[in-house]
C-alpha cells in the first residue's frame, strides 16, 4: 500500500511535531487491507463495518439518502451493499469516513464541513461516472472513487491541528476569494493542505494512487505513472468546487480532463457530466448529512 512515486519533501520537523498526526484507525487499516484482496466478499465487508456502529449507521444513511431514491428502506450494511451501493463503493465510502474520524473540525469556526464533504462526495461521484470512459488499468479505475473521496484529506489535517489559524485563513479567503487558498495556508501556517496530506499519506501508507492524488493534484505531471489518474481527479475536484458555489457553472471541456479520457466521445462525456449535475442537489443534501453526523 506504500507510495513509490516521488513525494514532495516534508516540511520542517517542528511542523510535523506540532501536527501530532494520529495513527491510522484500526478499522481503516482493516478496510485498506480489503482493497488489496481480490476475493473480498460481502459478508466479510459488512461484518467489518458493523464492528463500528457509527460507521455502519452512516453507510446505511447514505444508502437511504435522496441521492439513491430507494422505494424501500435499507436497514443493514449487507442490504446497502447488495441492493444499493455495491461492494467497491461501500468499501470506498467506508474507508473515506473511517480516515476522517480522527480529525476534529469543530474548533475551527469558519471551516465549512459540509463544503468539504460536498467536494469529496461530488469529486468521487464524478470520477466514478467518468471511469468507464477512461483508458486507465482496472486497479486504477476501481480506485477512482476512493481517490476522489480522499483527495483533500490534508485540509482536515490542518483544521484539526491549527483550528484558530485555519479559521483566519478561511475568513481571509472568504473576503478575497481570488486568492489562492494554498498560498494563504502557507503564509499563515508555513504548510498547506497538500503538504499536510502528503505527510498523512506517508504516515498511513495509503494506496499509491490515493497518495499520488493527495500529493500531486496541483502538479499532476510529477505523478509519473499515475499522472493520468491524478489529472482526471483534479478535473473533477475543480468542477466540484465550481458547482458548490454555482451548480449551473459550465463544465470544463474534455481537453482539460487529461489523457485518461482524451479519446472519449465528447457527447458521451458531456452527457455523463450533465447526469451528475442532475444529481447535484442530492449530493449537497448528502454532504450536509455527513457534516452533521
Amino acid at each position: 500500500m506504500s507510495d513509490n512515486n516521488e513525494l514532495p519533501p516534508a516540511p520542517h520537523a517542528s511542523v510535523q511535531d506540532i501536527l501530532m498526526l494520529p495513527p491510522l484507525p484500526s478499522i481503516a487499516y482493516k478496510l485498506l487491507e480489503l482493497v488489496e484482496q481480490e476475493d473480498t466478499n460481502i459478508a466479510d465487508l459488512a461484518a467489518l463495518i458493523e464492528q463500528d456502529p457509527g460507521l455502519a449507521a452512516r453507510i446505511i444513511g447514505i444508502a437511504n439518502s435522496a441521492y439513491y431514491a430507494r422505494p424501500t428502506e435499507i436497514c443493514s450494511v449487507t442490504e446497502a451493499i447488495v441492493r444499493v451501493l455495491g461492494l467497491n463503493l461501500v468499501r470506498g465510502i467506508a474507508i473515506g469516513i473511517a480516515l476522517s474520524k480522527p480529525f476534529d473540525a469543530s474548533a475551527c469556526a469558519d471551516f465549512q464541513l459540509d463544503r468539504y464533504w460536498y467536494r469529496a462526495m461530488l469529486t468521487a461521484n464524478l470520477a466514478m461516472r467518468l471511469a468507464p470512459l477512461s483508458n486507465l488499468e482496472d486497479p486504477a479505475r476501481k480506485c477512482l472513487f476512493l481517490c476522489g473521496l480522499l483527495h483533500n484529506l490534508g485540509q482536515l489535517v490542518l483544521v484539526n491541528a491549527f483550528p484558530a489559524r485555519m479559521s483566519q485563513v478561511f475568513k481571509q479567503w472568504a473576503q478575497q476569494p481570488d486568492q489562492s487558498l494554498l498560498a494563504l495556508e502557507s503564509k499563515q501556517l508555513a504548510i498547506n493542505e497538500i503538504e499536510a496530506g502528503s505527510i498523512i499519506a506517508r504516515r498511513w501508507q495509503l494506496p499509491t494512487s490515493v497518495a499520488s492524488v493527495i500529493s500531486f493534484r496541483r502538479e499532476p505531471q510529477r505523478a509519473y505513472d499515475t499522472a493520468a489518474l491524478v489529472e482526471l481527479v483534479a478535473y473533477c475536484s475543480d468542477l466540484a468546487s465550481n458547482w458548490y458555489s454555482d451548480p449551473t457553472a459550465a463544465s470544463g471541456p474534455l481537453s482539460t480532463a487529461g489523457p485518461a479520457v482524451a479519446d472519449s466521445d465528447p457527447e458521451r462525456f458531456a452527457k455523463l457530466l450533465e447526469q451528475a449535475r442532475d444529481k447535484e442537489p442530492e449530493i449537497r443534501s448528502l454532504a450536509q448529512a455527513l457534516a452533521s453526523a
